[in-house]
Order: structure tokens, then C-alpha cells, then sequence
């Protein structure tokens, strides 16, 4: 009972899920993956990782290792029994080479994954196209249905399931798309992007739809109501000194990209 006393009520289970692996000492990411082949892990941390480098702080490691902790956490809770050793390639790839091209990015990284040799030692020629196939349907933009369970799957773990973490990532995007925009006319920008993708006419795509994203939508539709509220919010999770700035003149929270534990 003491364990359950520290959790805030009406949180989702993917929350009591990490406190209670947090309680016995259980690294929630090795958790997930100790199932995954050694060497297959090994050579994705060793050479694919890297690979993000150029990329946006927005589609760095650091969100490939929530979208591969995610993967695995709906695969679980919605009793999915998909292949550890797929999910962890597909979500480990999903985002390469989005500097060269964010536009066709999913095609641009099922491109480097399908052309990777190496890929062959692990996977089957089956098993490589599903995976490429995933890749590529993973967009939430993308009108038609993933091909694959697989697809929806990373196409539902790619989704933000955190408001400051909505508000990091798009201030980052917002560094390498729009940096000459001035402060305020991006804020207005933002609600009006924010308030179509979270609607409740046409939302984002999410077909593994847990407690956690639930929680976090409620949360979001609720705050897109007040621009004053939002806009505040928004400044002080991103550090933003003056809306009289412009986008680069502001540096957003670099702490995002310290917290990392592979």
C-alpha cells in the first residue's frame, strides 16, 4: 500500500507500471528490452544511434528511446505478443535521415533500414518488409491504415503522451523550421497547429490508445482552451525570456537532451 500512496489518483497505468519498477530497482528501458537479441541491441546502439546526430533535438536519441520505451509498454499492456526483436528495430529506425527531407522522412528511413546489410543477420526477408513497411506507415499525417500491426504500433508510440514534452519538441522543430519567427506570432501559430492535431473532429492517428494518452489529450483539449494559460505554460517550460524575441534568439529547454540513459 505504501507503494501505491506515492502515486497521485486518477493516473494512468503506465505510471503505477514505473513506479512500481522504480520501487524494486528495475531500470524501466532494460525492463522492456532484456528480451531483445544482445548483438541485434548492440549494433543499433553502436551504429544506428549515432545516425541521429544531425537530426532536430525533437527527433533525436532522446525520442527514439521514448518511442522504443513506449513501443514496448503498449505491446504489453494491450497483450499485443509482437517480436521484441522487430519492435526495437522499427522503433530504433524510424526516424532516420528526417534532416534530409522531413517532409518524406518515414520513406527516407525505411530507404536506410531495408538497405542495411547487416539488418540480414537478424531478420528474415519476411520479417525485413514488415519492418520496412512499419517504417513507413508510421506518420500520424498518413490518411490510409498501416499495412501491419507493427505499423500501428510505432505508429501509436511515436505519439507525445506528455504537454511539456509537446511543447520541448515543437519549440525545437520550431529552431530549424521557423527561426526568424517572432515570439508571439509563433505562440499563436502553435495553438492554432496544436488545436486541429488534438481535436476531437480529426485527430492525430492512435490506434493503441492507452490510459496515459487518454490522460494526456483530456489535458491538452483542456489547456488549448485557455491561450492565456497556454501561452504562459508554454514560456516557462521552454525558458522563453520575451515573446518580443525571435524563435532564435531563445534556446528552449537543452536540458531535454542531457536526460538519457541508454
Amino acid at each position: 500500500m505504501i507503494l501505491y500512496n506515492k502515486v497521485k489518483p486518477k493516473v494512468s497505468f503506465d505510471v503505477y507500471r514505473s513506479k512500481i519498477l522504480e520501487a524494486v530497482g528495475i531500470d524501466e528501458f532494460d525492463y522492456y528490452t532484456k528480451n531483445v537479441n544482445p548483438e541485434l541491441k548492440k549494433y543499433i546502439i553502436e551504429f544506428i544511434f549515432p545516425q541521429y546526430e544531425p537530426n532536430d533535438k525533437a527527433h533525436g536519441i532522446v525520442h527514439i528511446i521514448e518511442v522504443i520505451r513506449r513501443a514496448f509498454a503498449l505491446n504489453d499492456t494491450f497483450k499485443l505478443g509482437l517480436d521484441d526483436n522487430m519492435i526495437y528495430a522499427i522503433a530504433a529506425c524510424h526516424d532516420l535521415g528526417k534532416y534530409e527531407d522531413h517532409t518524406i522522412h518515414e520513406k527516407i528511413a525505411a530507404k536506410r533500414f531495408i538497405e542495411d546489410e547487416n539488418m540480414k543477420k537478424f531478420f528474415t526477408d519476411e520479417e525485413r518488409t514488415i519492418i520496412k513497411e512499419a517504417i513507413e506507415d508510421h506518420r500520424s499525417s498518413k490518411e490510409d491504415d498501416p499495412r501491419s500491426i507493427y505499423g500501428k504500433l510505432i505508429s501509436s508510440a511515436d505519439r507525445n503522451t506528455r504537454i511539456e514534452i509537446v511543447f520541448i519538441r515543437s519549440f525545437f522543430v520550431a529552431h530549424e523550421r521557423m527561426p526568424e519567427e517572432n515570439i508571439e506570432d509563433y505562440l499563436n501559430y502553435t495553438i492554432k497547429r496544436l488545436s486541429k492535431k488534438y481535436s476531437e473532429d480529426s485527430p492525430e492517428n492512435m490506434f493503441f490508445e492507452d490510459e496515459t494518452y487518454k490522460i494526456f489529450l483530456k489535458d491538452m483539449r483542456e489547456l488549448l482552451k485557455d491561450e492565456t494559460e497556454f501561452k504562459k505554460r508554454y514560456c516557462e517550460v521552454n525558458h522563453i525570456t520575451s515573446r518580443e524575441n525571435k524563435v532564435k534568439d531563445e534556446q528552449g529547454e537543452i536540458t531535454y537532451t542531457k536526460l538519457l540513459k541508454i
